[in-house]
């Protein structure tokens, strides 16, 4: 089979999701030689594409706690009217502190961000394979990505790579070792993924409005719904959301092809049941249900966790834990959602903890130049459902670059990289590194 040949690059990062995206940025801004592969036609992942468009949580305690190139982002997005940037200041549930993004603005500034940094783009062209040898250390050694273009496939070819992909496949086909599921809450089952529906904000008159909930429950009952399709979530609800984050998609493993295939069939199942259930209550049609479109893939929360040099734990995360080698913070609750509709555990960070990631847990186990970033980097199930979020995911991403730029910069392998050095770096790019960087 032919490959044609591609460009080299210092830094190459597979996966232009939210880690993604700061990790390109952040290596091209420094001056590596950067490209970033991405498998849709669109950055940003489960921002966009999944339709997922809260960013949290750069906020806590009444402080910032994130902050970076991911900031910079949401705050250029703000400025420009297509992000609402909640107050720091409030006090109410976790989920009130999200960033909530316009989803084409929020693609368009990623693309801009992106060239203006002088990253090269390759959108619509996923990875297929790695290419790998031998160092003297024994340890292996990443040459190359193969990517599908529409000319075929092509090798690009380089020095320190990122895995950003979420699932971990980039490292997985490097011969990374990798959890998935295990530990705590074992119930035979990843956590479930959701599939965003856009449902339009109808003023539906209150008799209607009691007339669909009042469906929705008997049809739950009588099985023509699953419960885990809108999960006792009223209509007014879901027109609140706009139908992002509403239903459960379970059973299904986002890192296995032909599961994830079944996952998509069976999140527009569900979505197609709620759209009957609509029309069955009455729910104006002109022409069509409320529901326009959906989401082209289901938006996975647990998949792979790639082993590392270092491994995040649950103990260390809740108690605000600061690694010796941390380079960035991290911020949510352990939010660990259950199979089905078995609900959610989760464990508040209540007393002014906040967690670091360290950057052993971001250095590929026995890859001598590859890192991951965002929900694929390493660490326990249950820190995994906390460190997953978006803004974490971008302070990741932007700490693995900067652990790329100080290596290459002293011709260095990535364990190598001093950490003073990194955290010299990313303070310079206005990014938070420990607790200590926090103030009010």
């Amino acid at each position: 089979m032919h490959i044609h040949n591609g460009k080299s690059y210092d830094l190459i990062v597979c996966g232009c999701g939210v880690a993604g995206f700061t990790a390109a940025v952040q290596g091209a801004r420094a001056g590596l030689k950067t490209a970033v592969i991405e498998r849709y036609g669109m950055p940003g992942g489960i921002l966009t594409v999944g339709g997922n468009n809260d960013i949290a949580q750069f906020f806590a305690h009444h402080r910032q706690v994130i902050r970076g190139i991911g900031w910079e982002y949401v705050t250029r997005l703000a400025e420009a009217g297509y992000a609402v940037i909640p107050d720091k200041m409030a006090d109410g549930p976790h989920w009130i502190y999200g960033v909530h993004v316009n989803i084409p603005a929020a693609a368009y500034m990623m693309d801009t961000m992106l060239t203006e940094a002088g990253a090269d783009l390759y959108y619509g062209q996923p990875i297929a394979a790695v290419d790998t040898e031998k160092s003297e250390n024994g340890m292996t050694h990443v040459t190359g990505v193969i990517i599908a273009s529409k000319e075929g496939l092509r090798r690009l070819t380089g020095k320190v790579f990122i895995d950003c992909t979420g699932d971990g496949d980039a490292a997985v086909y490097a011969g990374a070792q990798y959890e998935c599921g295990g530990e705590s809450e074992t119930d035979g089952f990843l956590q479930p993924g959701t599939i965003r529906f856009y449902i339009d904000k109808l003023n539906l008159p209150e008799e209607v409005r009691r007339r669909a909930d009042r469906i929705l429950q008997e049809y739950r009952e009588n099985g023509r719904m699953d419960p885990t399709d809108v999960r006792r979530r009223t209509i007014s609800a879901m027109m609140e959301a706009r139908g992002n984050n509403i239903g459960h998609v379970s059973g299904f493993n986002g890192a296995d092809s032909d599961s994830k295939t079944a996952s998509e069939v069976a999140g527009r199942a569900s979505v197609y049941r709620l759209m009957n259930a609509l029309q069955d209550a009455g729910v104006p049609m002109d022409p069509f249900p409320p529901i326009e479109t959906i989401a082209p893939e289901v938006a996975v929360r647990e998949s792979r966790r790639i082993l590392g040099d270092g491994y995040m734990t649950e103990e260390n995360y809740v108690s605000g834990y600061q690694y010796p080698d941390a380079v960035c913070t991290s911020f949510y609750p352990i939010d660990l959602h259950r199979h089905g509709d078995n609900g959610i555990r989760q464990t508040f960070l209540t007393d002014g903890q906040i967690p670091t990631v360290p950057l052993s847990a971001l250095i590929v186990k026995g890859i001598d130049n590859m890192l991951v970033a965002g929900r694929c980097a390493s660490g326990d199930r249950l820190a995994n459902s906390a460190y997953r979020v978006k803004a974490s995911c971008m302070a990741m991403g932007q700490a693995a670059a900067a652990c790329a730029v100080i290596a290459l910069r002293h011709n260095q392998n990535i364990r190598e990289a001093s950490i003073e050095e990194i955290r010299t770096l990313l303070r310079e790019n206005n990014a938070i590194v420990t607790a200590d960087d926090v103030t009010d």
